[in-house]
């Protein structure tokens, strides 16, 4: 009886640390949720030593505040962030070119060090970029189309991007790649909530076409993959409109996970990481036999 007490505990501890680690390399089905199991250690996305996060107030660790007068505050406090979680918890650097309030055409234009005039100056191995909530509730104040990346986008010239949703986020990718060619960009799609928000589709296939769009661009897609954020998750890791330190963490875990899914997913496309940002590659024996 003991053995057999003994063999279960240690089927128990090898399934639980199977899903908190991760398989390094499995070989894993495409069709599976990247989210099914969120994991607490970065796993592949450790390999990035430089990171840039590029967004909103939930990109910028956002906190609310309400006095005893009811008047709301709203504090961009980046050391709560997702993105320096995932930082911390991969010992990697990484600098918010974010803020809260930001848009797509906002971001572009933003002269300070959270735009893309120190951005530039600043290039990174990696990028995430989650931009839409205001560029989406703000479209008719700011008469804002969606637009489509098949027709708003000058590949050869991001300046002659047309001036809607689409050609905005096609042109920070532009301008990304423009200082970092080999960066690796993450792209993160609107998650659902229990209200239903069908009427961010139309933008996050933008997001979506975005990787199909351009080389070295990924998909974080929270709105096909990620719990719901209903009444209970907003209960937990919400004050307010924006996440609580607690969901911003849980989110660094979230991109994490999904990150390293990708990763492994897309091994020979990530051989090659340490080089981003060098002149260094690595020319394989088929390609100098070509050159002999």
């Amino acid at each position: 009886m003991k053995n057999v007490i003994t063999a279960l505990l240690l089927c128990i501890s090898i399934e639980a640390s199977a899903q908190t680690m991760g398989n390094p390399m499995p070989n894993v089905s495409a069709e599976e949720n990247p989210l099914q199991t969120i994991n607490n250690t970065p796993g592949l996305c450790a390999i990035f030593r430089t990171w840039g996060f590029i967004g909103d107030s939930l990109c910028s660790g956002e906190m609310e505040s309400r006095d005893e007068n009811g008047k709301l505050g709203h504090h961009d406090m980046y050391e709560y962030s997702w993105g320096q979680f995932l930082c911390r918890a991969c010992g990697a650097e990484g600098e918010n070119f974010s803020r809260g309030g930001q848009t797509a055409k906002g971001w572009i234009a933003d002269d300070t060090k959270r735009g893309w005039a120190y951005c530039k100056m600043n290039p990174k191995q990696a990028y995430i970029v989650a931009m839409g909530v205001n560029d989406y509730t703000r479209r008719k104040r700011n008469n804002l189309k969606c637009g489509s990346l098949d027709t708003d986008v000058d590949l050869k010239d991001y300046n002659n991007n047309a001036p809607t949703y689409a050609g905005y986020m096609a042109g920070i990718i532009q301008r990304l790649q423009s200082i970092q060619p080999k960066a690796k960009i993450f792209v993160v799609t609107r998650p659902q909530t229990d209200k239903g928000n069908n009427a961010y589709d139309e933008f996050n296939e933008v997001v979506r076409g975005l990787a199909r769009m351009f080389s070295n661009v990924y998909v974080i897609d929270l709105f096909k993959h990620a719990p719901l954020y209903d009444a209970d998750f907003q209960d937990r890791y919400y004050v307010g409109g924006h996440l609580n330190a607690m969901g911003y963490e849980y989110t660094a875990r979230v991109f994490m996970t999904y990150i390293d899914w990708i990763i492994r997913n897309n091994y020979k496309e990530f051989k090659e990481v340490a080089f981003i940002g060098t002149k260094l590659h690595y020319t394989p024996d088929n390609e100098l036999k070509k050159k002999k």
